[in-house]
């Protein structure tokens, strides 16, 4: 049994959880903990939600992977990071932390997607077509136009080479090298 302080969660995280079960949707103690943890990052690693559940990674991934069949998040990279569907995510935020929460993971994605960047352009591999940041953002083409034009505004080295689905966000390596001197 798993226990919250009614002051720890919103009162719509609650109905969320009793509609749930209404439908049948029994939530265990681990689909909980994970929901929780949710509320308050806008994503999990695999070996954060195996210490937080107590299971071998095999047994997280599979209850991870249950959840994401029931549409509470989403997998990416090779499931090695999870995170909300932004939709369940706004309707249990309340008040202006939603906002705020917003805000934390849009910078939270601009570093994901310029550090996948960065490492590309490390290992000399091609960059990142909107496709592929839609996969690691679970973001729509059009946020992904956005969250790439303020990447593309904050750092000159970022460039989009290529046309339709040949384009490309990639660093360029000559800005990165003198970084490193």
């Amino acid at each position: 049994m798993v226990v919250f302080p009614k002051s720890d969660l919103n009162a719509t995280f609650r109905l969320f959880v009793a509609k749930e079960a209404e439908k049948g949707r029994i939530m265990g103690v681990d689909e909980l903990l994970l929901l929780k943890h949710f509320l308050q990052y806008p994503e999990i690693d695999t070996l954060t939600a195996t210490t937080l559940c107590q299971l071998s990674e095999p047994q997280t991934r599979k209850r991870l992977s249950d959840m994401e069949t029931k549409g509470y998040h989403g997998g990416r990279g090779r499931g090695s990071y999870w995170s909300t569907h932004p939709d369940l995510y706004n309707r249990l935020i309340e008040g202006k932390h939603g906002y705020e929460h917003r805000q934390i993971y849009w910078e939270v994605t601009k570093t994901r997607v310029l550090s996948i960047l960065m490492e590309r352009a490390h290992r000399k591999d091609s960059g990142l077509s909107n496709k592929e940041i839609r996969q690691v953002t679970r973001f729509d083409r059009n946020q992904v136009y956005r969250l790439m034009g303020e990447l593309q505004k904050e750092n000159s080295n970022l460039q989009l080479t290529g046309l339709g689905r040949n384009a490309r966000y990639q660093l360029r390596i000559a800005h990165l090298n003198a970084r490193e001197h």
